[in-house]
């Protein structure tokens, strides 16, 4: 009897998908008696979620930026406020472990009202108001499954090809990082420094992966003359991780840390480096397509050498498409700069996506902190620029109603001062990349009674097998791995028992005999 062709994979399997509102008060004081103000920009700096048992925990950083006019000086101010939320999400079936992705948008509700109050002995004006906060999850279980090709156990069962971002491997590395710094000032003493990695980029090369971004480092400092100071620094960063089993056209995601515990430096000296840690967990997946049962209307389906599973719920690829985007707009500085500190912290903020036919449509904030030279004093100041920006991907066979998995990193940033200094001209290339996917039922086909070729009595126990165990990859063969462990391909074939020696699939564990 022909032996089953068989794949050991692990795929994503969906726990639980779907979408919350939620509404949370804000309130802030602007500094003076304020008659005139807009109401705030809202946007979301970071946002994460953990899966918990039936929960999901969602945490995130929200930014309001208000401006108000002064009414003893007419000027336009603007007050920073940052919000920080935590919500419990019920989502039935799931538990600790379970991968999570999500994706929020935030937006003013209702009327706000603005009271005159004191403040410290000083008159301001207190807002209050409400914001509403949109919640889009996706929970996975990855889960290992032996499949079987339907078409190799019953010729009467219908198949199809479903394509899946299946998970190849995960590879993980810490880096001793010393990143030099001049400071404007001569610091006397530094406090805690604070710093993030963004624009994180992974590329799969043949068998290593290159690790890009930004080190953001924030220090604040009391300069000779007990003055309070905070500087900005950012550093561009390039690593690259072994991974035997990365290949070019892969996929690669990551969530770097960054951790600087201090700042070395002479006493008096404006120059010092910054030692810490940068660590990195990559995940390696591949676009698989894989063969499923077609037909899952009947539930469980009963035949005399097969077993079908319970239909899954997969995420079935429609595709993944990038596509950059080019931003030119000019800056306003609140007072005449001669230069901008370089390289500029960008980041993109506010990401979300709506899928029409065939396309996806972007939309986010390009967020970007610019420290510039006073070109009288020579004083550096700080200014933050917010942008949106739309921008559409083309996604063949995308329609409403999928889910758009969507990231967005800066990859080019440039400012230049203008005649006079009061302006500058921008230009910004930002990358995104959109995976669309689908949550669709389908039926697999695992773990089918084995039927030996010949009776083996119940009183002798049955052999195990004895040798390595190899896990196949993309582009092996049973003459390669031979030779890579320097044995015969008839000992292969016959431990094995490979009825088409050319027929082996990448995750098909075989046994190397000793």
């Amino acid at each position: 009897m022909t032996k089953p062709q068989k794949i050991n994979m692990v795929l994503p399997i969906v726990q639980g998908t779907g979408e919350t509102n939620v509404v949370f008060p804000l309130k802030w004081s602007l500094l003076n008696r304020a008659e005139e103000f807009d109401g705030p920009v809202l946007t979301v700096r970071n946002a994460e979620a953990f899966a918990l048992s039936e929960e999901l925990c969602v945490r995130l950083i929200i930014q309001q930026d208000t401006h108000y006019v002064v009414p003893e000086t007419g000027l336009v101010e603007r007050i920073t406020t940052v919000h920080a939320v935590t919500e419990l999400v019920s989502v039935p079936g799931v538990k600790p472990g379970d991968e999570v992705e999500i994706s929020s948008e935030v937006s003013l509700k209702g009327q706000w009202r603005s009271d005159s109050v004191t403040v410290q002995g000083k008159d301001a004006t207190l807002v209050t108001g409400e914001c509403c906060l949109k919640l889009e999850y996706s929970v996975y279980e990855q889960r290992e499954v032996t499949i079987y090709a339907p078409a190799d156990l019953d010729d009467a069962i219908d198949s199809e090809t479903v394509s899946v971002d299946a998970p190849i491997s995960q590879v993980a590395d810490t880096w001793d990082m010393a990143l030099p710094v001049t400071f404007e000032g001569v610091p006397q003493s530094i406090g805690d420094i604070e710093s993030r990695f963004i624009n994180a980029k992974i590329t799969p090369l043949q068998g290593w992966l290159k690790l890009e971004g930004d080190v953001v480092a924030t220090i604040p400092y009391k300069d000779l003359k007990e003055n309070s100071n905070v500087e900005t620094f950012v550093f561009s960063v390039k690593k690259y991780l072994e991974a035997s089993d990365a290949e070019i056209k892969m996929l690669g995601e990551c969530e770097p840390r960054i951790q600087l515990l201090t700042c070395q430096r002479e006493p008096g000296s404006k120059e010092g480096v910054l030692r810490g840690l940068l660590s990195s967990a990559v995940k390696l997946s591949r676009i698989e397509p894989i063969e499923v049962v077609a037909d899952t209307r009947g539930g469980h389906h009963h035949h005399h050498h097969s077993h079908y599973h319970d239909p899954f719920l997969l995420d079935e690829v429609i595709g993944v498409g990038s596509s950059q985007t080019l931003i030119q707009r000019e800056i306003f500085f609140s007072r005449p700069a001669r230069s901008v500190r370089e390289p500029v912290a960008a980041e993109v903020r506010s990401l979300r996506a709506e899928i029409i036919a065939n396309k996806v449509i972007v939309r986010g904030v390009l967020h970007k902190d610019i420290f510039a030279i006073d070109a009288e004093t020579g004083v550096v100041f700080s200014q933050d620029v917010d942008e949106s920006f739309v921008h559409f991907i083309d996604i063949p066979g995308a329609s409403p109603g999928m889910r758009a998995h969507v990231k967005a990193r800066v990859e080019f940033v440039r400012v230049e001062i203008n005649p006079g200094g009061l302006t500058a001209r921008q230009v910004t290339i930002i990358e995104i990349i959109v995976k669309v996917t689908r949550a669709v039922k389908k039926g697999i086909v695992t773990k089918p009674p084995f039927f030996p070729v010949s009776p083996i009595s119940p009183s002798k126990p049955i052999p195990q097998p004895v040798g390595r165990i190899y896990i196949v990859r993309s582009g092996d063969s049973v003459w390669k791995i031979a030779r890579m462990f320097g044995v015969t391909m008839e000992s292969i074939i016959v431990a094995n028992n490979l009825q088409n020696p050319s027929l082996i699939f990448p995750g098909q564990k075989l046994i190397i005999p000793g």
